[in-house]
């Protein structure tokens, strides 16, 4: 079948990405495959390595799967050459062998372990969203005894589903969702803290019956009354809301988070069955999400780390996030050039909205910053992210829920048995007394990114240990405290885990570690490669 435009966006230093097209009619892509002439062909064979793992995983004769294996990498790279795919950035190409050469995608399975995510992420990150929301739609409506799952009315099981507030972002994806006619299998949900702007929900509405969105099954959440006594119950009003709680934002942001956003959300997720569901997050908007990934795992009911099995789906569930890689210049540049409606809040300055009463104009001061997107959310609460996308807001939520069930909580070990563990007993005299350098690392053992990263932070201890020079390392879990003060001053600012300071003494003075999580590279930044 013809391809009509495939879409893998170019970097100079990257593989081609591939996927199937099931049909020529499904995708109205603008974007021109572009790959870079100057990456070597036998590095596209080796990166090709994890879809090619896949293919050979149920192969039981060795031999036969490494012969497989290689005469794939070869005809790959032949098709490559061949049909001279390889063309300057901005040349399209069309024609069946594209499409052979872009059938692999659909090789690429959920991955097993965090070596297989990372090699996934890989090939990913400089895939074009369109094509990634292809390759979600097609693997979690396989995911299920490879029955497709088709969303309607008296269907109540939807493995991948889009969170939504509209933004410009979630705009961009929702109309590649239209443009893949995918939402009778993708419902959209959006989150109805009651407390929005007039024109946000003015927006909503705009958006139900805009052409260009057409078939979109909107779902709202409102939120849940903690109390139980009377059965579940969502409050419909924000005067309701309000004459219970009060100034719940205000007086305690966390708590309020957890009613309006955590609970409805999961409640419906439970319900839904949810297996993956995509976000608008973006590295780009700086904080806890300048690292994010893609392909996230996140975990909801693991409270042991299992490396044989950690992406169960007892444990939790997938969170895509497709335009990672955005900057907010090219999500704009898309929203104009395809004419999408957007909040008209926008062109009154703001960057970012959320609730009317902790939502500002964003910091002048910031605007060069990463962080100058969303700088005028969350106003006044000393916070950076709404909870449903924060790590400790989701920990602490699902501790509560264990606790009240009754059900022991059991915080996961990482191990690392030349770190020092720190507390906020002995912080900051820890920090204070010290009389040599200390590699200091703040994380969760929660986190996957920090479990994942524990096998080469125990090498780096080992390592720093030992020698004519030692190092201290130390470490800090911030799952349910920030970073101690010293000397009444915030010294060690973390916004997202696991994250490394290396502090010198005499004179006194802390650097922020902001390279690769790598053996090596961290050494290197330490002086002891």
């Amino acid at each position: 079948m013809a391809l009509r435009h495939p879409a893998v966006r170019y970097h100079p230093h990257r593989p081609i990405v591939a996927t199937q097209v099931s049909s020529s009619s499904e995708f109205e892509s603008n974007i021109p495959i572009m790959v870079d002439r100057q990456f070597p062909l036998h590095s596209r064979g080796r990166r090709a390595n994890y879809f090619l793992r896949n293919v050979c995983r149920r192969c039981s004769n060795i031999k036969v799967a490494v012969v497989l294996r290689l005469g794939l990498v070869v005809f790959l790279t032949g098709v490559v050459v061949l049909t001279g795919v390889i063309r300057r950035p901005g040349d399209g190409y069309k024609g069946q062998k594209a499409n052979e050469l872009l059938q692999a995608l659909y090789e690429l399975n959920l991955p097993s372990s965090r070596e297989e995510l990372a090699a996934l992420n890989e090939e990913l990150a400089y895939l074009d969203p369109l094509f990634i929301l292809k390759w979600a739609h097609h693997i979690t409506s396989t995911s299920q005894n490879d029955q497709h799952l088709r969303h309607n009315k008296n269907q109540l099981i939807h493995p991948l589903v889009q969170v939504t507030s509209f933004g410009p972002t979630g705009l961009v994806i929702l109309h590649l969702l239209s443009r893949l006619h995918v939402f009778n299998d993708v419902p959209v949900i959006t989150l109805d803290t009651l407390h929005l702007f007039k024109e946000s929900y003015a927006f909503y509405n705009e958006v139900k019956h805009h052409p260009m969105f057409d078939g979109i099954d909107l779902t709202i959440t409102m939120p849940i009354d903690e109390d139980l006594s009377n059965g579940p119950r969502e409050f419909k009003t924000r005067d309701e809301f309000d004459e219970k709680y009060g100034r719940l934002w205000k007086t305690d942001p966390k708590r309020y988070t957890k009613l309006t956003k955590l609970d409805p959300l999961e409640r419906l997720f439970r319900q839904w069955e949810v297996k993956m569901w995509i976000t608008g997050r973006r590295r780009s908007q700086g904080g806890e999400r300048s690292s994010l990934q893609v392909l996230e795992f996140e975990n909801c009911e693991a409270l042991v780390v299992d490396d044989s099995n950690p992406f169960a789906s007892s444990k939790g569930r997938w969170k895509l996030n497709p335009l990672a890689f955005w900057t907010y210049d090219q999500v704009w540049s898309y929203i104009r050039k395809q004419k999408l409606p957007y909040n008209p809040l926008y062109d009154q300055g703001y960057t970012s909205l959320g609730d009317e009463m902790t939502t500002r104009l964003p910091n002048k001061d910031l605007q060069k910053n990463e962080s100058f997107e969303r700088s005028g959310r969350f106003a006044g609460l000393n916070q950076t992210e709404c909870g449903l996308h924060s790590h400790r807001e989701k920990i602490s939520a699902k501790k509560e829920q264990a606790l009240a069930a009754g059900a022991e909580w059991e915080v996961p070990t990482l191990s690392c048995v030349k770190c020092i563990d720190l507390d906020t007993a002995n912080f900051e005299e820890f920090i204070r007394s010290g009389d040599s350098g200390v590699l200091l690392e703040f994380y969760s053992p929660y986190c996957g990114s920090c479990q994942e990263f524990a096998p080469t932070m125990a090498r780096i201890a080992d390592h720093l240990s030992s020698g004519a020079d030692p190092l201290k390392v130390a470490r800090f879990d911030i799952t349910e405290h920030d970073p101690p003060l010293i000397d009444n001053k915030n010294v060690f600012l973390v916004e997202a885990t696991p994250t490394l300071y290396r502090i010198t003494y005499s004179p006194f003075y802390v650097e922020l570690y902001e390279g690769e999580h790598d053996f090596g590279q961290i050494l290197k930044w330490l002086g002891k490669l």
